[in-house]
Formats: C-alpha cells, sequence, structure tokens
C-alpha cells in the first residue's frame, strides 16, 4: 500500500492525495476508526514549490459548481430538469500522506489505512442517486445517447473554453522524480538512520520510513492493535528524527529547481491553470436558466 498518489480532478489538472488499501477482514482485535482527525500543525505546513499548479479542494469544488450550473442552464433549455448537487467548497492537505504518517491523532486511529474523505463520499453518493433517478429522457440530454456527450460534456467544453492546451504530465513527473531523488539527499538520509535506529529501539525492523506502509500484515477491513501500534511508534521516531522538515526542504528545493528548469511550460501550465479557474469562478455565479452551453 502507498501513502502518497492518486485523486484527480477535471480536465487536465491533477491533484495529489494519500491512499492506501485494504484487504478481508480481520480479527485480531480490529475496529472500525472514528471519522477523521483536524490536521496537525505539521501538516498544515506542508506547502511545497509545485502545489501551486495543481488544484486543490476549493478549486475541485468551484469547478463542480460551474459544472453544474452550466448542465442545470442547457437542461433548462430542453425543458428537463437537472437536480444539481451542492458541491461545498472544503480544505485539503495534499501533502498530509506525502512524506508517510506525520500525526499521532491519525497513526492511532487508521494506522496505515487512507484518512476517508466524508465530503468526497456525501457527494459521490448524491451524485449515484441522481443518476439513478434520471428519466431516460434526462439520461439522454445529460450524458448523450452515447454516454459522453450531452450537457455535461458541453458544460466541460464550455469551462474548458479558450483555455491554453498543456500537457500538465510535467507536474506530476517532477513531483515524483523530487519525491523520490530527495530521499538520496545526505540530510535526508541521516535523518533516515535516526529513524531506522528509533524503531529498532521499539522491536521494528524496517529500512526506510516509507517500508512500514508496505507491511503485508496490515490486511483486514480496518487497523489491528499491532497496525495502530506500530504507526505510533513510526510518527513518534519521525517526529523525534525531524524526518518530515527535513525531507520536505529537500523534496522542495528539488521542484524549485524543476520549475526553474522548465519554466517556460509551467508557465504556459501556471496560465492554463488560471484560464480554468477564471471560467470555473465566472461560471459558478452564473444562475441556473442562463449559460453559454
Amino acid at each position: 500500500m502507498t501513502m502518497h498518489k492518486r485523486m484527480a480532478t477535471a480536465a487536465v489538472f491533477t491533484l495529489l492525495a494519500a491512499v492506501g488499501c485494504a484487504g478481508p477482514p480481520a480479527s485480531d482485535g480490529a475496529r472500525p476508526p472514528g471519522p477523521p482527525p483536524a490536521p496537525s500543525r505539521e501538516v498544515r505546513t506542508l506547502v511545497l514549490p509545485l502545489d501551486a499548479y495543481q488544484l486543490d479542494g476549493r478549486n475541485a469544488a468551484l469547478i463542480a459548481t460551474a459544472q453544474e450550473k452550466l448542465t442545470t442552464s442547457c437542461m433548462a433549455r430542453q425543458g428537463l430538469d437537472w437536480p444539481a448537487i451542492p458541491h461545498p467548497a472544503t480544505k485539503t492537505w495534499p501533502n498530509r500522506g506525502r512524506y508517510g504518517l506525520a500525526e499521532p491523532a491519525v497513526a492511532a486511529r487508521y494506522g496505515y489505512r487512507p484518512i476517508p474523505d466524508p465530503a468526497s463520499a456525501a457527494a459521490e453518493k448524491l451524485m449515484g442517486r441522481r443518476d439513478a433517478g434520471l428519466t431516460a429522457q434526462q439520461q439522454k440530454a445529460a450524458y448523450g445517447a452515447d454516454g459522453q456527450s450531452g450537457c455535461a460534456a458541453r458544460a466541460q467544453q464550455e469551462l474548458m473554453r479558450d483555455v491554453p492546451k498543456v500537457n500538465s504530465d510535467l507536474v506530476n513527473e517532477a513531483s515524483l522524480t523530487a519525491y523520490k531523488d530527495s530521499q538520496q539527499a545526505p540530510a535526508v538520509q541521516k535523518v533516515f538512520a535516526a529513524w531506522r535506529a528509533c524503531m529498532r529501539s521499539r522491536g521494528h525492523d524496517y529500512p526506510d520510513p516509507m517500508a512500514p506502509n508496505d507491511d503485508p500484515r496490515w490486511t483486514g477491513e480496518h487497523p489491528t492493535h499491532a497496525e495502530t501500534a506500530t504507526a505510533q511508534d513510526d510518527v513518534e521516531c519521525k517526529l523525534k528524527a525531524h524526518v518530515v522538515p527535513v525531507w520536505m526542504r529537500a523534496d522542495a528545493a528539488l521542484q524549485r529547481k524543476a520549475i526553474k528548469d522548465h519554466a517556460e511550460r509551467f508557465r504556459r501550465i501556471g496560465d492554463a491553470r488560471d484560464r480554468y479557474l477564471e471560467n470555473a469562478q465566472r461560471h459558478s455565479r452564473t444562475e441556473s436558466g442562463s449559460g453559454d452551453s
């Protein structure tokens, strides 16, 4: 399991977020974790140079709201209702799991499992209910006979109007390269060694701070006591060795270098992102029944 990749947003932009995996149910005292805790102060300071070229949760909510309003307008012109779903803006922390577990409360509650995202889960549930309740006429108007056109596709086209065509893969490529290469920085290797010694003193033998995430013992639907205990030791050792701030500084330096080395490509990506958000901002304020789609 990894703590690092995945979560896409609309169009060509991507957002990194922590993810994980789960296996079949386990015993050994496994219990359902509670709701997600607020991010720690350390997590709130995890801001990296490449974040400026990505979309956070508030941006994604803005885009989703604009698409709902454009789709509503398009459907209304055909004499059809569109049950719009609210997409409240929520603050997200895209680097929360970038350096593995970093928060005692998260370790105690979830072990190495992904932190739930109640807002996204609620929105997905609402969208599923809406689509299940559409009439055949509404379904065709919204998604087209092929399931890939109709008002929803026209709404997305409107949001992409005058947005320069760019290949944003560079953002993820630079992010992943910096993440990997930063681990070899002498300062990072030093704190990794301190973390490793701390973990061994507590009975854990892992080669680096990424290894506990992939421990094959972490199976089952919910974390066991052994998993959460290991996770808490992991976080305590990271804090003691200053793993996260040292690693982040090395990571950020490599990200800044990548942006400098590919300045023109990043400028175009930034311009496209800004234009996309300008379109979303304009249409998110458009009253239902109007619009260009």
